[in-house]
């Protein structure tokens, strides 16, 4: 094993832990009912059951991250709540810079996806190229 996977490996588990210890913590605010997410989904104009199901697929996303072959399936998760959240923010009016931590973190499980591409693809199945 060469130095370069080795610091690929632990960059990598680096980036699934910061992004666990993240999504976790949004999403036990979200499950806890903190006052600031209940004000921010009312502020939306979401209604409160939407705020569990955006902790829950959180949850889903953060554990996805740990699970073998699935690792691209909860980024991309992860991604598409990161989507909704600056779109949201936007939508209402705020400034870009309220939307700049979930494009940052969009951007990162963006990355993870694209490394881990090949666990969106089926074993045994091969994508045709053209030549």
């Amino acid at each position: 094993m060469t130095s370069t996977s080795t610091g690929s490996r632990f960059g990598g588990l680096l980036l699934r832990g910061l992004l666990t210890a993240i999504f976790v913590t949004a999403a036990g605010m979200k499950f806890a009912a903190v006052p600031f997410e209940v004000a921010g989904f009312a502020r939306f104009g979401y209604p409160l059951w939407f705020m569990y199901m955006v902790g829950a697929a959180q949850l889903l996303g953060a554990a996805l991250l740990w699970c073998r072959g699935t690792v691209a399936y909860g980024a991309l998760l992860l991604a598409a709540v990161m989507v909704g959240a600056a779109f949201s923010h936007l939508r209402a009016g705020d400034p870009v810079a309220m939307a700049l931590p979930a494009l940052v973190l969009l951007g990162l499980l963006a990355g993870l996806a694209v490394a881990r591409r090949g666990e969106l693809v089926p074993s045994g199945l091969q994508v045709a190229s053209r030549v």
